[in-house]
């Protein structure tokens, strides 16, 4: 994600119209109670999840209630806020049929251990079909926010740090199949909180909403600066 992106959304914070403008829904998924293994506690509105509330015996998993699909880009921030001597703890995307269950017996790095999911580890490293490569910087100093966007038209998975780019991380995802996000820990009381969820088709809207410079329009109608509001985290160029 461009770093103007996020200046513009500071920038469209400090509108006065700021309140209005974000009326709409930042959270579009949230935990599935039904898609996790037994050691898990999910908040009432589905935001947070507990892995491991009381003790810690393998690795805990669950897999969000919203599919992600051909055609649309998505971005999701998570806050996470584990132990820094944990075996792992994981973000990611997988299928339907990834087994959330193969490991809760055991402490593994779970998501990216097959070819049916793709991770991002708080030790920097990137996951998926059982092979590890340095990625990122590590994320085991306090809370981290977590930052991944999906592009299910070009099959690209990028991830963010406290909103700072990581780059792409894999390329070729399989888009003629249903993704949905995940998250995995080894670690006892393990938060992953859901701070922001959204996505957008690609279409002709999305081309014009990245041509478009907010800084050089002074006078922008109201529908058009909710619309930029609501797509701040898209990349500010995209082909396909």
């Amino acid at each position: 994600m461009a770093q103007s992106s996020y200046k513009l959304l500071q920038d469209l914070q400090n509108s006065t119209n700021y309140e209005c403008l974000t009326a709409g829904n930042d959270l579009e998924w949230g935990w599935d109670p039904l898609e996790s293994n037994t050691d898990v506690n999910i908040s009432d509105d589905t935001l947070n999840v507990v892995i491991h509330p009381n003790s810690s015996r393998g690795t805990g998993a669950v897999r969000g209630d919203m599919p992600f699909v051909p055609g649309h880009i998505y971005y999701w921030e998570i806050k996470v806020d584990g132990s820094p001597t944990a075996t792992d703890m994981i973000i990611g995307v997988g299928t339907k049929d990834f087994d959330l269950e193969s490991s809760k017996n055991e402490y593994t790095s779970l998501i990216g251990s097959d070819e049916k999911s793709w991770g991002y580890s708080y030790k920097g490293v990137k996951h998926h079909g059982g092979e590890s490569l340095m990625y990122g910087q590590r994320c085991d100093r306090g809370e981290a926010l977590i930052g991944v966007r999906l592009d299910m038209c070009r099959g690209t998975l990028e991830f963010f740090h406290n909103r700072i780019p990581l780059g792409v991380a894999f390329e070729k995802l399989n888009n003629t199949h249903l993704l949905y996000p995940m998250v995995c820990s080894t670690a006892c009381r393990t938060h992953f909180t859901i701070k922001y969820c959204r996505s957008l088709p690609v279409n002709l809207q999305l081309y014009c909403l990245q041509a478009f410079d907010s800084s050089k329009n002074s006078l922008i109608p109201f529908g058009i600066l909710k619309m930029v509001m609501d797509s701040w985290w898209i990349p500010k160029s995209y082909s396909s």
